[in-house]
């Protein structure tokens, strides 16, 4: 029988399905409750929904740390699209009146719905960053100190409120629907002569991409930031536009599938992410124990899905993803290096822009203001894809590495560094034919287009993937400043032999820059290897 869904996403019927994902993960999911059985922490600054001396048309900033809150008390969080429309947000200016009291009237509806959820969930406060953290673009310190903590204000939270169909904060959390084209549909299945007894079976019909679709590319969790908000969250509620949604550490469902998701739709990478051990758990006594390759892998899949978001701001590229870093530097133990690790980062280097772009459809940037050194892939603005974090058949070896850090948060921002890398480095020219979807780059070495027998992949059997499009490399081939250099080779399927691009910036030819990366099929018998110097050399990355 079909799901009853009603006419709006507020319907007591909606409401009373997220009551009981709630209740039954409350009272039964360990690893979701990790947080509550631990010690009591807060974010500095909460929204008091319930403050015995204001109405219920009033709330008030408070600070934690200067309030008797009660034992075990919980607040929630709202993940929003602050999208182009003006609201009020807490500054210097308006700090002495938060503290006083806020007008409900005076927030965007989303904000208000949120106030509406918390409050009939019986919890008296709520988290928002607009409201709780400063937002004074002349004066950063409390920003970043508070972007420091958001892996403790979400997983801590007792449930994230996601406003994931409204494009900004003015839309609300509800909307109306039609029940129609939310449920799922039965079917027979014709199985005459297959010898099962039966000449129909009845079958419910599932879209494959429900989930993907109706969470993952709505338009919420398109942001950067959100990316580390969904995750580390234990339990997330999701206000979509056509149904809630519902995701634990152990459990997804929806209001057309109450009991959870039937398999082939739990089968996303996001949802192994949320059910994965490694996702953050203060029973480290009880965790099971997860080796550092599949600690990786899972990191390299948040990466690709990390590229695939968009930042209002660019310069928030590795501040936003510090939160996700934090909890996996604590389980592997391991050295963060801008977005890598350092037990894998000669296979990391090797990350690979992808030839799309951005997610909008505009081409790959590396952004004028300093981010990130060349070496990493948050150097650039764009969609990109990294190898298997494995150290076999490595040609190269990072001797040492150094990076200057905006704070003592190893994390967050940095203003610059450097590696040094051991390795064989040849001498090439850029040739480029062709224009827009026609444009095609070919490595040329000792004045011959580098060629291979083998072309199913690309048409010399050379892949050159740049990390941001470049018109032209008249001046570099002019210069002989271009070097590519033998980095790891790959048996996936057959050998490829893959490279890091790099440009000299300096007459020494000892410091470079990354430009891309390249593959080659079948290295021994295009005889780049015999191209390179025989000496290994060590060679600045900047």
């Amino acid at each position: 029988m079909k799901p009853f869904l009603s006419s709006n996403t507020a319907s007591e019927e909606a409401w009373g399905k997220a009551i009981t994902w709630i209740e039954t993960c409350c009272s039964g999911h360990q690893s979701c409750n990790a947080e509550a059985a631990a010690e009591a922490w807060y974010p500095t600054r909460l929204l008091d929904l319930s403050a015995p001396d204001l109405d219920l048309d009033t709330l008030r900033l408070i600070v934690t740390s200067d309030e008797a809150i009660e034992c075990k008390q919980r607040y929630t969080t709202l993940s929003h699209c602050w999208g182009s429309a003006q609201f009020i947000q807490l500054k210097k200016s308006t700090y002495g009146d938060f503290r006083k009291g806020i007008q409900l009237s005076n927030l965007p509806k989303t904000f208000r719905d949120a106030v509406e959820v918390t409050r009939r969930l019986g919890i008296r406060y709520l988290w928002i960053d607009s409201l709780c953290i400063l937002q004074d673009r002349d004066d950063l310190s409390d920003w970043l100190a508070e972007a420091g903590l958001m892996h403790k204000v979400y997983s801590y939270s007792y449930c994230n409120i996601s406003s994931s169909g409204a494009q900004d904060s003015s839309k609300g959390l509800f909307f109306q629907r039609d029940p129609r084209q939310s449920l799922t549909e039965n079917v027979k299945i014709c199985t005459e002569g297959l010898g099962l007894g039966e000449d129909y079976v009845d079958c419910t019909s599932v879209n494959s991409m429900f989930w993907i679709h109706a969470v993952g590319h709505c338009p919420l969790n398109k942001r950067g930031w959100v990316l580390q908000e969904r995750l580390l969250s234990p339990r997330v509620l999701h206000f979509g536009r056509e149904q809630l949604y519902w995701e634990c550490r152990h459990h997804t469902a929806a209001e057309c599938y109450p009991d959870g998701l039937p398999e082939a739709l739990r089968n996303t990478a996001f949802v192994k992410f949320k059910r994965n051990p490694i996702v953050p758990s203060h029973n480290t006594d009880e965790e099971v124990a997860v080796d550092l390759f599949a600690y990786h892998r899972i990191w390299q899949s948040i990466v690709w899905s990390y590229s695939e978001t968009q930042l209002t701001k660019a310069s928030d590229k590795l501040i936003a993803l510090s939160g996700i870093a934090k909890y996996f530097q604590a389980k592997m133990k391991d050295m963060y290096v801008v977005g890598m690790w350092r037990s894998t980062l000669e296979c990391s280097l090797l990350w690979k822009a992808d030839p799309t772009g951005q997610i909008d459809g505009s081409p790959s940037v590396r952004p004028e203001t300093y981010r990130a050194p060349t070496f990493s892939w948050a150097s650039i603005d764009g969609r990109i894809t990294t190898p298997d974090p494995t150290r076999e058949n490595l040609l190269i070896q990072v001797v040492d590495l150094h990076l200057d850090h905006e704070s003592p948060d190893t994390t967050g921002l940095i203003t610059g560094g450097y590696l040094d890398l051991k390795c064989r480095p040849g001498s090439f020219e850029m040739v480029v034919n062709g224009v827009g979807k026609r444009r095609k780059l070919f490595l040329k070495v000792d004045g011959a287009i580098v060629k291979s027998k083998h072309k199913e992949y690309w048409a010399t059997g050379v892949g050159v993937y740049l990390d941001v499009s470049q018109k032209s490399f008249d001046d570099e081939n002019k210069a002989g400043s271009l070097y590519y250099v033998p980095t790891q080779k790959q048996t996936t399927a057959g050998v490829d032999l893959w490279y890091l691009l790099l440009v000299a910036v300096d007459e020494t030819e000892t410091t470079f820059r990354r430009i891309g990366t390249a593959v080659t099929a079948e290295a021994e018998e295009i005889g780049l290897l015999s191209t390179v110097d025989k000496e290994v050399r060590t060679i600045w990355i900047i």
